[in-house]
């Protein structure tokens, strides 16, 4: 077992540990461009609120490519509070010869920041952005932005950059060599560029059909101490984030993974990850950040069956959906360890639920209210997801969905504001003139904290805000909340996460 060191590492040290060279060289670095909490969540200041975890995309890549043969580098900056500046200094320090983004809509802003820094001082570097945002605005991006050689999008990424990757070094990772030559770029499915300043789409990559085929995620490059959900969402640590399953069988007109084709690994890969990462990282807790872990009730009776079996000293949280629980499961889910369930509500309100498409996963409010006892009942706490701003909605409706959440009495809610990220079917929809209007383009903005369009119901902005406020306080500040939540304190780790989550809840929302 690794075991983490009582003094922490420096940051040069956790920078050094992750690069991995193959004879000296590295191939790809892969970069998680910086941001802060504060920023992800669209408020000014929110505290050391915690709530960073290995991005796992980077890490599945870096892990693939390894490998293959190849050396690799990772930069996870927000974990490492390193910002642009100081990337720069670590590739030209370490020369790789390709530097790739994974990029939601709200980072790109400092992907834009670095790349234009290695395209003014490392011309001859190539560059690579992927991520959510490539998925669902890929060639907007392209049109966009000259800083970007190439853009890589679908819902696997390792045999696309694998095929980048293989395809360039056949050019002696010349940059220009590689980016002049049509009918090698045209070879690589999954990737938009330009030729002759006209974006070229390429047909989309295949889809990998048995998740079992990846290695692990290369989590020893990354700073693992440093890794902290945040307080409500963890119970042990040291805490790793897990993805078994990709895709989402469900079509929320708000989400870029809506309708995406759905694959598992194996439950015995999944429990052999699991002892990977208890026996060599120390690993307590589990957060399982598949959309909806629980969607295929054969594999998770499989899963919880073998992960009962092992006795495993760790517990573990996930997502679910309503519509895919039941008592039994729900039990099992409880002995083997489940003490958190994140749902998915969005709201209770049908005629909400109906255009947003989330009755599909959620089915209507008394099957809400069975489920959320249920789940109790079996001693697991429920974080309730719910949305403000949706198509259609009034702040009467809003009203409706804030007590929703309080009839529902979860242990924690989140209220986000409904964002209509670009190229998912709300964002159509509004383009089309339903629903409301855009009242922002400011691509750093398109977080589930702020305010990008509003809805016919609403008269500003500020109403809307309000309205985002009022839920918080609403639900936060009872006083028979307050009072259960007191009870449930255990130790004095748990005032200690609390009292975190109750300053940065203030002091962002309240």
């Amino acid at each position: 077992m690794i075991k983490l060191k009582k003094q922490m590492p420096t940051t040069a040290e956790l920078i050094e540990r992750g690069f991995a060279p193959k004879n000296g060289k590295i191939h790809v670095l892969l970069i998680h461009p910086p941001s802060s909490i504060a920023e992800r969540y669209g408020k000014d200041d929110m505290g050391e609120f915690g709530g960073d975890l290995i991005p796992l995309g980077i890490a599945s890549l870096a892990g693939y490519l390894r490998n293959k043969g190849y050396g690799v580098g990772v930069l996870d900056c927000p974990a490492l509070r390193i910002d642009s500046e100081k990337v720069y200094e670590i590739i030209k320090d370490k020369n790789p010869d390709i530097i790739g983004f994974s990029t939601t809509t709200y980072s790109l802003a400092r992907a834009i920041e670095i790349g234009k820094i290695i395209r003014e001082k490392l011309p001859n570097k190539l560059t690579i952005v992927g991520g959510s945002h490539a998925n669902v605005a890929g060639i907007e991006t392209a049109n966009k932005y000259d800083i970007f050689d190439i853009i890589a999008y679908g819902l696997d990424g390792e045999h696309i950059m694998h095929n980048i990757v293989e395809k360039y070094s056949q050019k002696n990772f010349d940059r220009n060599n590689f980016l002049n030559d049509p009918e090698t770029l045209k070879k690589i499915n999954g990737i938009i560029y330009k030729i002759n300043n006209v974006v070229v789409r390429n047909n989309p990559s295949e889809i990998i059909e048995n998740l079992d085929e990846l290695p692990l995620p290369a989590r020893d490059l990354f700073p693992i101490e440093r890794y902290i959900p945040v307080p409500h969402h963890y119970k042990k640590l040291p805490l790793t984030n897990m993805v078994v399953i990709r895709g989402c069988p469900y079509f929320c007109t708000f989400c870029d993974q809506a309708g995406t084709k759905t694959r598992r690994r194996s439950p015995q890969k999944v429990i052999d990850e699991i002892k990977h990462c208890v026996e060599k990282y120390g690993i307590k807790e589990i957060s399982f950040w598949d959309d909806t872990l629980s969607y295929h009730k054969k594999w998770m009776k499989e899963f919880l069956d073998l992960l009962i079996k092992e006795k495993l000293d760790i517990v573990w949280s996930c997502f679910a959906a309503v519509n895919t629980v039941d008592e039994e499961i729900l039990n099992l889910m409880s002995k083997a360890g489940c003490w958190n369930i994140f749902y998915g509500y969005e709201t209770g309100v049908e005629i909400l639920a109906k255009n947003m498409l989330t009755h599909r996963k959620n089915r209507d409010f008394d099957k809400m209210k069975k489920v959320a006892k249920w789940t109790k009942d079996a001693g697991i706490e429920v974080i309730g997801s719910f949305v403000i701003g949706l198509p259609g909605e009034t702040p009467e409706l809003a009203k409706q969905t804030i007590q929703n959440a309080i009839d529902l009495d979860p242990d924690y809610v989140q209220f986000a504001i409904a964002c209509p990220y670009p190229g998912t079917q709300l964002a159509k929809e509004i383009k089309q003139g339903k629903w409301g209007k855009f009242v922002s383009n400011e691509l750093e903005e398109y977080t589930t904290e702020s305010v990008t369009w509003l809805p016919f119901g609403y008269s500003s902005v500020k109403q809307l805000e309000d309205m985002q406020r009022y839920a918080f306080r609403k639900f936060y500040l009872r006083p028979s909340y307050i009072f259960k939540r007191i009870l449930k304190l255990r130790s004095f780790e748990d005032l200690r996460r609390h009292v975190k989550g109750a300053v940065g809840l203030v002091k962002a929302f309240i």
